[in-house]
């Protein structure tokens, strides 16, 4: 299924009929997400089913999906990238979703999480309301504040993407044939409250190469973790890009 129209119309639900889906729909979802492209194929991670959860956002959802992993490195990142394929798919059928930090499994929280590993959290199910906006609805920054490559469609499709308090953590920076791409470094007090920018650069590097599958071009990314001379951001890596567009 091609999820790049989707970019263009997802929006966050956060009410919902409460119906609950039926263990073929269950499946169905999880058959997809089995579909899905991984940016680390060699970093593992699991996800289950919960219809009970609790956070400091209160979204009431007849489900929640639960990501969590074995404690390594780069799989906040790579829960993004792959999950944000199903935030997708969910519009692509009509179905609400929206992620949400700051929320823990309250049916087997020990069971299921002893070691803390539980990485992010989806609600998802029918929403009351529409999921879809236009696209002059997303409150996004300007494009010129997160890239000084706005030519690039592939770029575009990242200023859409979501991210946990709307912070959009990201630039992407134009460099012979590759970009830059930074993250921000957050400071305190928001640091100390927000801990979820890998998931968004995860997030942010799946519209990438949706929107690179979408307009042929290939997807290539060199993790980085590195200083950096733009104030305030940190090198996160590098993505291929084609030399004959300009700026």
């Amino acid at each position: 299924m091609n999820l790049f129209d989707s970019i263009n119309r997802r929006k966050s639900c956060r009410n919902y009929t409460g119906q609950p889906f039926g263990k073929e729909q269950l499946e169905e979802i999880a058959e997809a997400i089995s579909g899905f492209e991984p940016l680390y194929p060699d970093v593992p991670l699991e996800y289950r089913f919960v219809t009970k959860a609790k956070g400091i956002f209160k979204v009431q959802a007849p489900h929640y999906l639960i990501i969590s992993g074995q404690g390594q490195e780069k799989e906040s990142e790579n829960a993004g990238f792959l999950f944000q394929q199903l935030i997708l798919w969910f519009d692509a059928h009509n179905i609400g979703s929206v992620w949400l930090g700051k929320t823990k499994d309250i049916e087997n929280p020990s069971d299921k999480d002893p070691n803390g590993k539980d990485i992010i959290v989806i609600a998802f199910g029918q929403a009351s309301e529409s999921v879809h906006r236009r696209e002059d609805e997303f409150k996004r920054k300007p494009i010129n504040e997160i890239t000084d490559y706005p030519a690039d469609p592939c770029i575009q499709a990242v200023r859409l993407a979501p991210s946990g308090m709307n912070l959009q953590p990201w630039y992407l920076e134009k460099s012979g044939d590759k970009l830059l791409l930074y993250k921000q470094s957050l400071k305190p007090p928001l640091s100390l409250v927000y801990k979820k920018t890998e998931v968004d650069m995860g997030i942010a590097l799946c519209h990438y190469a949706l929107a690179c599958r979408h307009f042929d071009r290939p997807f290539a990314f060199n993790r980085k973790d590195e200083e950096a001379s733009k104030k305030g951001y940190r090198l996160f890596g590098e993505l291929l890009t084609p030399a004959n567009l300009e700026k």
